[in-house]
């Protein structure tokens, strides 16, 4: 993975473009090299747009650069020193020497390409890992673990702002009847589609979740009791007609709301409150919503413990 430093634009140039700079290198090169050979060698520059071709080119461009700077060292070599052994050892020996060298730099360019190839999919995995383990694979729905971690935010920021926040738990009523009297396929598609269903109910912002098994969860962002209420009660009758599907299960949904003004408890004791209001409402019967009262401030102090609450008398 690679970033750019802020502020600054990548400029990609084009492969016309890296072409003609690396053969504008070598007649740079080699017209210095006419010029100061006798002196100073520069042979060895050649080096530098042959690599160039090869890490940014592809094969051909390269080895047609490393034989244009073969060439033009030649040129050179035969100008100040004519023909002799020496010349023909450097000529073959720079010819290898480039050609290797444009050869490299192909090379690393292929190896560079495969390493960002997997980069790119190892990222993709991660991402998928990342999604798969915090998102039900049958419903697509959010699991319990981003459902709690997304209620212990929540909680956070209701501390901080005063928002108040409310924790539905459904249960469908007779689920197991549908496995055992059409079949596990025909209970697999009712979860898939009552997570439909819970999806196009909530707002954008609240979040849909699958517990376990047949226990879906709400979390609703500033709804009180009434809002709720109304939400729990679509949630029922929505239940109840997918359920018709199923006439010999008799399909229903049990619904257990709590409702909680900020300050509100820790998020495993919302958890606990809403798990409480839905046992109530399998109790009854289910096909119903039972609300948890709302919770103020000072009535928290009072669910806690003597022990830990802030006007508690200190032992002496």
């Amino acid at each position: 993975m690679r970033f750019a430093a802020p502020g600054y634009t990548r400029v990609r140039m084009s492969s016309s473009a890296r072409l003609a700079a690396a053969i504008g290198a070598v007649v740079i090169i080699a017209a210095l090299d006419s010029v100061a050979a006798a002196r100073l060698p520069l042979s060895i520059l050649y080096v530098v747009p042959v690599a160039f071709a090869g890490w940014t080119l592809g094969s051909r461009e390269a080895l047609g650069v490393a034989a244009l700077a073969t060439v033009a060292r030649l040129a050179t070599d035969l100008r100040w020193n004519g023909v002799d052994l020496v010349t023909v050892w450097n000529a073959a020996a720079w010819t290898a020497a480039l050609v290797a060298t444009a050869r490299t730099g192909t090379w690393a360019r292929a190896r560079r390409a495969e390493v960002d190839a997997l980069e790119g999919r190892v990222g993709e995995l991660v991402q998928i890992e990342h999604s798969f383990a915090r998102t039900d694979p049958l419903t697509s729905l959010s699991n319990r673990r981003a459902f709690v971690d997304a209620l212990q935010r929540a909680e956070a920021r209701g501390r901080r702002y005063g928002s108040s926040l409310a924790v539905v738990r459904i249960d469908v009523d007779r689920f197991s009847r549908v496995n055992e009297v059409y079949s596990r396929q025909e209970g697999d598609q009712l979860l898939r589609t009552v997570a439909t269903s819970l999806s196009l109910t909530t707002r954008m912002g609240d979040l849909a979740s699958r517990l376990e098994r047949d226990e879906f969860a709400l979390l609703l962002y500033g709804c009180g009791p009434a809002d709720v209420q109304r939400v729990g009660q679509r949630i029922v009758d929505e239940i109840a007609e997918l359920g018709r599907r199923y006439p010999d299960a008799h399909v229903t949904a049990s619904v257990g709301v709590a409702c909680f003004a900020a300050p509100g408890p820790d998020p495993d004791e919302m958890m606990r409150l809403a798990g409480a209001a839905l046992h109530r409402a399998r109790q009854s019967g289910g096909n119903t919503v039972t609300i948890e009262r709302e919770w103020t401030p000072d009535q928290l102090r009072e669910l806690r413990p003597v022990s830990q609450r802030p006007d508690a008398a200190r032992p002496n």
